[in-house]
């Protein structure tokens, strides 16, 4: 599974901000916010973030 950071704060399509670095899993062209409390998405740029190892 593709794990990401966000590059900078962002203010995803459900209308929450989410701080830089958090982390996501790409669904697609779609961004996914990994929070047990909140389903949150954002779609996927290249200039916003990039992948990480975990």
């Amino acid at each position: 599974m593709n794990h990401y950071r966000n590059k900078i704060a962002l203010i995803s399509y459900e209308g929450i901000e989410v701080d830089e670095a958090s982390l996501w899993l790409r669904k697609g062209e779609l961004m996914v916010l990994v929070d047990d409390d909140q389903y949150v998405t954002y779609p996927f740029s290249e200039s916003k973030f990039y992948e990480v190892e975990l």
